[in-house]
């Protein structure tokens, strides 16, 4: 049975509404630009790609790409122009036959950022060479705290039971699940990721942060918000589920990295799916 190589990249390109100060956001900008393009992948997910006119941007530099449906929507959240779709952005070399965005299940509590933000999952369908794909785009809930992996437990669940997913698609869900396998803690049951294995889906690094840390203060000013620094952790994760998909033999790699891009490293992984 013939399979195709589907190379998907992953990054949090942290480019928030409001400008920081000394984060150096239109420096990081061009470095994206300049570094995509170069990667050659055949999935591109983004996540945190709030601004509408740098949306653009990134789809007229990627012009040989596809873009979600809803890549150039916007909206207004008080006096912020943002995106329409909770900073995701969905670039695909194939044809996207579909697209469907998911908000986050919003619970008390939140954070007043989180809510303007409307993290959540989007959906598209891919028209692949060996058939129809369903990528979903996710940014869940963040925070260190057991009610933060709560949070976004909730936000899992709502995700698996009321997403465009079944056992029957070929599916990949990746993206900024804010899980640190080593240390996420709910008091409430299970974590967001025994969610996920409990539904069927697979992660391709098996959880491993270990030379794939998304998030690094040690090397990554970026990420660097106070004095004590964090150890490195793996934010990022792709999921796989369904028939004729499986992981590639390549490892999956920290890219957009060097020079960083974000306060996030972008993952890069290879997907192998067997033609219908």
């Amino acid at each position: 049975m013939t399979a195709v190589p589907v190379r998907l990249v992953s990054i949090n390109i942290w480019d928030l509404p409001v400008p920081l100060p000394r984060v150096q956001r239109r420096l990081r900008r061009r470095r994206l630009l300049d570094q995509l393009a170069a990667l050659d992948a055949d999935v591109v997910l983004v996540q945190e790609a709030f601004v509408p006119r740098f949306r653009h941007r990134l789809i007229r530099t990627l012009h040989r790409y596809h873009a979600d449906g809803r890549g150039r929507a916007a909206r207004w959240a008080g006096p912020l122009r943002l995106d329409a779709s909770g900073g995701l952005l969905t670039l695909s070399r194939w044809p996207i036959l579909a697209t469907r965005y998911q908000p986050a299940r919003r619970i008390p509590r939140m954070k007043p950022d989180e809510r303007i933000g409307r993290k959540g999952c989007l959906w598209t369908t891919l028209g692949t060479p060996a058939g129809e794909l369903l990528v979903g785009n996710v940014h869940l809930y963040a925070g260190n705290t057991p009610v933060d992996a709560h949070i976004r437990t909730v936000q899992t669940r709502d995700l698996l039971l009321h997403g465009t997913s079944t056992p029957e698609v070929p599916t990949v869900l990746a993206g900024d699940f804010n899980w640190d396998l080593d240390f996420e803690h709910s008091e409430r049951g299970p974590t967001g990721h025994v969610e996920m294995r409990q539904a069927g889906f697979r992660e391709v690094a098996e959880g491993r942060t270990d030379g794939i840390a998304t998030m690094d203060p040690r090397h990554n000013r970026y990420a660097r918000y106070s004095p004590w620094h964090r150890p490195p952790r793996r934010l990022t994760h792709v999921f796989l589920r369904g028939p004729g998909l499986q992981p590639g033999r390549e490892a999956p790699a920290l890219c957009l990295h060097d020079p960083p891009v974000s306060d996030h490293y972008g993952l890069r992984v290879t997907l192998m799916l067997a033609a219908d």
